[in-house]
């Protein structure tokens, strides 16, 4: 299932301000974005969802265990009997009527709550739920915002796809470049990432991001899109390194949209930005027909209401 974005950003968002300024003009014109939180007795969500109420860009529908999630919302101070709660104790059966209540009609977004990623996926995934189609291809992609860079970076793929072959890393970058032009990046330079920049044959990931690589320089990408590998971290993203290394590339020092080898490496690196550098993030998965906000439990509050903002974009102008 090919999915369109209905809203149309005209230049680059740069910033977490400009995108949740771009979030706020879909609510000035259509009012506050449903939400559909799967699990949602999670106190830091509940939290990040408070933050969006009180901008007015979201109203929360809670599907989980009623309990929990009264207890979690007085752990905040907050009136459950003013929070729309739909009772359902098992986490499988939570997350699948949540999903139920975006394609319905009844919710514009998903969001994950307090339940572990595999087994959100895993409820989306069934068969029965009809989300995925023979050729659809998901995948997760990070948007940060670091100190120091001028540009939000789009990392890939943090959660979902834990290890992919070439053909398979061809449509995570396809996903990624799809979506930054959502953001308005419509010519992003694309990085993929290694250990070295060397094209070395004991490292089969070397070679494979270098035939990728071969294959931009073809011109067998979209127009505007730029690939290069293997690169370095500090490679991708520093031009005093560029510099350093005398390294001669389209991409290397100005990447926007970061591909890393597994999930493992990924996560890792998305948690080390969000835990060590102080990054602001907004998360989200690329392929369903349904927007889905997805965010780590380690994240705080703020970050989870960037990635609201982040899926009011995705889920664009509401029909009349």
């Amino acid at each position: 299932m090919q999915v369109k974005w209905r809203f149309n950003i005209d230049h680059p968002i740069r910033s977490m301000k400009e995108m949740f300024a771009a979030a706020e003009e879909l609510t000035r014109k259509y009012g506050p974005y449903r939400v559909a939180v799967a699990v949602g007795q999670d106190v830091m969500n509940l939290d990040g969802l408070r933050l969006g109420q009180e901008r007015n860009l979201i109203e929360p529908i809670l599907v989980g265990h009623r309990r929990h999630i009264e207890e979690a919302l007085e752990q905040l101070d907050l009136t459950p009997q003013s929070w729309q709660i739909i009772e359902e104790k098992d986490h499988i059966q939570a997350t699948q009527k949540a999903a139920r209540l975006v394609t319905s009609g009844g919710a514009d977004i998903l969001k994950r709550g307090k339940l572990l990623v595999r087994d959100f996926f895993r409820a989306l995934l069934d068969k029965k739920m009809e989300l995925l189609q023979p050729d659809d291809f998901w995948s997760n992609v990070a948007v940060l915002e670091v100190d120091g860079i001028n540009r939000l970076l789009f990392l890939t793929d943090c959660a979902l796809v834990v290890n992919t072959d070439l053909p398979g890393k061809l449509r995570i970058i396809q996903n990624a470049t799809k979506f930054a032009a959502l953001l308005g990046v419509t010519q992003p330079k694309v990085a993929l990432l290694a250990a070295a920049e060397a094209v070395t044959p004991g490292l089969p990931v070397s070679l494979e991001e270098a035939v990728i690589a071969k294959m931009s320089e073809r011109g067998q990408f979209p127009e505007g899109v730029l690939v290069d590998g293997p690169l370095s971290l500090d490679l991708a993203i520093n031009p005093d390194a560029v510099i350093k290394k005398k390294m001669k590339s389209e991409v290397a020092g100005q990447a926007d949209i970061l591909v890393v080898n597994n999930i493992h490496i990924g996560n890792a690196l998305f948690k080390s930005m969000i835990t060590l550098c102080g990054a602001q993030s907004a998360s989200t998965v690329v392929g369903p027909p349904i927007p889905i906000a997805l965010t780590s439990r380690s994240e705080g509050p703020e970050n989870v209401l960037l990635s609201l903002a982040l899926t009011i974009i995705m889920a664009g102008p509401k029909e009349s």
